[in-house]
């Protein structure tokens, strides 16, 4: 698989810069200047957020629509999507393979290299204009002034949305709200609009970015006990109307009811048939809004958990979401990052819950099950959510049959 290939080749090194990525797009013809774009970056949501609003692209306008997300649940192709289908599989690695040879032409000729996230960000930019995509959506990787999608000129943009600032990727992003909001203000345009579900200090940083480059910063209100899942939608639709004031769509009263018949693979996923709920929540702030969302939708259930955490603050989510005396069973997502089960264990042993360590996912839901219970709830990763869908339901199955195909 090219994911593979270039992995192994290439490692998960993170560099900062935009300076690689400009270089290789400008030598392959600056294909991100083919189409309109919208850049959505922010500590939690950007990917609900960045899939609300292609989905708004789609149902309300006769565009060509891309979207670019990271990382995948399960298959690769899940990144790139045109009109709300996974580019077909096969087509992508022939495309991604000659794409990398041209890529690595570039490379030697100029003596840089790449990272990984780059390279997958260059095809991206690359396959939507070889496809003539009209608009595409950016979920940005991490921050955003010095992220490898931030390549888009402000003639390009349509709008950018920042949803919200916490602590997160403080190595690489600063040990301040103040310096991380910074970061995320990088995507915003000169002369341009942007959106914002950003509150506090990390507001006024954006709000500061904005107003030296004249732009116009909307920032839609929220009530203090708002569910995530409300705040998303509702950001979706602050960043829509700023959008759709420079495209044609089709108007419509009931975008909202749209929104929420949606699904965002792996965001408070209920498996009903299962009585299992996925949620990617892997972060202090994350692990706060789920436990919102379980206080609203769950209080009457008997919950289980399977925890599994990359390289994150994980005392603080164990805190801020699994109250005292939970059933946790505790296992690593299949990451290099992974956080010792055995350290979440004993964590949670002295958080006064009563934890268990299973060898592999499969194992933890088994264990699970044993336990009186209404709901298993699977959280911590992405990475261990994408796992749950591929191990309990036919999930790679329906992308592989429903991936789009192109000539």
């Amino acid at each position: 698989m090219f994911s593979d290939y270039v992995d192994i080749r290439r490692g998960a090194e993170i560099k900062t810069g935009l300076e690689r990525i400009k270089a290789c797009l400008n030598y392959l013809g600056n294909p991100q200047k083919k189409y309109k774009s919208v850049l959505i970056t922010g500590t939690n949501g950007k990917g609900s957020v960045t899939f609300y609003l292609s989905n708004l692209a789609c149902k309300f306008t006769d565009y060509k629509i891309g979207r670019y997300i990271s990382p995948h649940l399960i298959l690769w192709n899940e990144r790139f999507v045109i009109n709300e289908m996974p580019v077909d599989g096969q087509f992508l690695e022939d495309f991604s393979y000659d794409t990398l040879k041209k890529i690595e032409s570039f490379e030697n000729q100029s003596n840089v290299k790449l990272t990984t996230f780059e390279v997958y960000t260059v095809i991206a930019f690359y396959l939507f204009a070889k496809e003539k995509v009209d608009i595409a959506f950016w979920e940005i990787g991490m921050g955003g002034r010095l992220d490898a999608t931030n390549v888009v000129d402000s003639e390009e943009v349509l709008c950018s949305v920042i949803t919200n600032v916490s602590m997160e990727h403080t190595d690489y992003l600063g040990d301040g709200i103040e310096q991380i909001a910074h970061e995320k203000a990088g995507i915003i345009k000169e002369n341009n609009h942007a959106v914002t579900g950003a509150s506090g200090a990390a507001l006024d940083v954006i709000r500061k970015e904005a107003k030296n480059l004249n732009v116009n910063l909307i920032s839609p209100g929220f009530a203090d006990d708002i569910l995530y899942s409300e705040k998303n939608i509702k950001i979706a639709l602050a960043a829509w109307e700023v959008i759709s004031q420079k495209i044609k769509t089709r108007e419509s009263s009931d975008k909202k009811e749209f929104l929420k018949s949606l699904q965002f693979p792996g965001r408070f996923q209920l498996l009903k048939e299962h009585k299992i709920l996925l949620d990617g929540a892997h972060n202090p702030a994350g692990a706060v809004e789920l436990r919102k969302m379980l206080d609203n939708y769950c209080t009457d259930k008997k919950i289980v958990y399977i925890l599994g955490i990359l390289d994150k603050d994980f005392k603080g989510f164990i805190n801020n979401l699994i109250s005292k005396n939970s059933l946790v069973v505790c296992v690593e997502p299949k990451s290099k990052r992974a956080t010792s089960k055995e350290l979440l264990s004993d964590y949670l042993t002295e958080h006064d819950c009563k934890s268990f360590v299973c060898k592999d996912l499969k194992e933890a839901i088994d264990t699970a099950r044993k336990f009186e219970h209404d709901l298993i709830v699977i959280t911590g990763s992405l990475y261990l959510v994408g796992e749950a869908l591929e191990l309990v339901t036919k999930w790679s199955q329906w992308l592989t049959c429903k991936s789009a195909r192109f000539s």
